[in-house]
């Protein structure tokens, strides 16, 4: 009896430190950041129009794809320029490792060594100029396919390839599955395994950023498919009414899986729905990484403007299997590809078109001798990498232990030693 009133008072007492705590912290941060940045609905709720003529509205606006540089690299409008020659050129090397690396990766799963895989071959241009649009101190909320934001923030190749293997070189030190990366020094927010579960995340991190009268968005990336699920609606429902400071990118490739666009919704794309919750949207070019720099950057400043939610959707084409255990030929038929062609070709290869870009400004003598060279070097470092990855061992089993809570809690302590005794008894076996 005095050992279960003992732990039943340090719960208890833990309990009211957190409540002091919260209430300490609500009282500093929370209701002085909710007094200094109100938040006002965008629009008047209750001023209706009335009219003596019945209509159903029954007609959709078709929006235009933004898109700054055609397929040759030509530039469309001199203001959409706002990559300099050195950001163009880092750009280029993260889309061409995203590439190789993705190259990479799918050797390692074919060789037994990963077991997951989600590529973004010809999708490659977004991560790297969403990341030159928002802020380095911006949350990235991303999904499966952000490994582009993830180099353009500083992680390697081998850093990538070390998660979907779970080394012990792992930032996670394969607490997670391949592709879930979490890196809290640079703001990247752990990747969840359910689909969509990130938009609420999103958007709860975006209104502690307004209520905290913070210049700092959560910059939230998902899918086409992840947009049919119930986590989008409610997601960004809350982020429209409650004023977070949240950027949605929408990477629209065609195909959730296996489910084509056109049986996944009637409307014309993503972005009219985040018109029908409120918020701001537009389309832009998913291919062209000029484009989606300058839309991400006006839409973090539009964010940051209004106090509320923006929406960008990324119209591009998943161009591999949607999974290393996916066949996309079984879905994706010569007669589907057919019709599917004329779009491809209006959109083109993204690597391609900003190696041209570049060569038009004169920034590189050859794009063909630019590329070549660059993806030789990069895929040189790739093999090394995955020679590294092959050859690492698993993080030692204390680890699971480990960033659980700041300090090792009691209980957490006992499993551990209950643990290392077995293990050390089947030694002895």
């Amino acid at each position: 009896c005095y050992i279960v009133t003992y732990i039943a008072y340090k719960i208890v007492k833990t309990h009211i430190i957190m409540i002091r705590q919260t209430l300490k912290r609500i009282t500093k941060v929370g209701i002085r950041g909710l007094a200094d940045t109100p938040w006002k609905p965008q629009k008047n709720y209750y001023n209706y129009e009335f009219t003596a003529n019945m209509n159903f509205i029954d007609h959709q606006v078709r929006y235009p794809i933004f898109r700054a540089i055609d397929l040759e690299g030509n530039i469309l409008n001199p203001k959409y320029e706002v990559v300099d020659k050195a950001n163009a050129t880092r750009m280029l090397e993260v889309m061409i490792t995203n590439r190789e690396v993705d190259k990479a990766i799918v050797n390692l799963c074919k060789q037994g060594f990963v077991h997951l895989f989600l590529g973004t071959y010809l999708e490659e241009a977004i991560g790297p100029a969403v990341g030159h649009g928002i802020y380095p101190s911006d949350v990235a909320v991303t999904q499966y396919r952000e490994n582009g934001i993830m180099l353009w923030r500083g992680m390697t190749g081998a850093d990538i390839m070390h998660n979907m293997r779970g080394t012990s070189k792992d930032y996670t030190k394969g607490k997670a599955l391949g592709h879930h990366i979490a890196n809290p020094k640079i703001d990247i927010f752990p990747v969840s395994g359910p689909i969509g579960t990130q938009i609420p995340h999103a958007a709860g991190i975006g209104y502690a950023c307004r209520t905290r009268g913070e210049d700092k968005i959560a910059c939230c990336f998902l899918g086409d498919g992840t947009a049919s699920h119930g986590d989008f609606h409610a997601g960004v429902n809350f982020a429209a009414t409650l004023g977070s400071q949240t950027l949605f990118i929408v990477r629209n490739n065609g195909y959730a899986i296996s489910t084509p666009a056109h049986d996944q919704y009637a409307s014309d794309g993503i972005a009219p729905r985040g018109i029908g919750y409120g918020i701001p949207a537009m389309k832009v070019d998913g291919s062209d990484p000029i484009a989606i720099a300058y839309a991400t950057r006006e839409g973090r400043k539009m964010v940051m403007e209004r106090k509320g939610p923006v929406m960008i959707e990324a119209y591009t084409y998943r161009g591999g299997d949607h999974a290393a255990n996916d066949v996309s030929s079984n879905y994706r038929t010569p007669e589907v590809m057919k019709r599917l062609q004329p779009f491809i070709d209006s959109i083109g290869d993204p690597v391609v078109r900003l190696a041209k870009y570049m060569e038009k400004k004169k920034w590189i003598t050859s794009y063909k001798e630019t590329l070549t060279k660059m993806t030789e070097d990069i895929r040189k470092q790739c093999d090394i990498s995955s020679d590294q990855v092959r050859e690492s061992s698993f993080p030692d089993y204390t680890t699971m232990f480990q960033d659980v809570y700041q300090t090792e809690s009691w209980n957490l302590k006992e499993q551990r030693e209950e643990l290392a005794a077995h293990l050390l008894s089947l030694i002895h076996i």
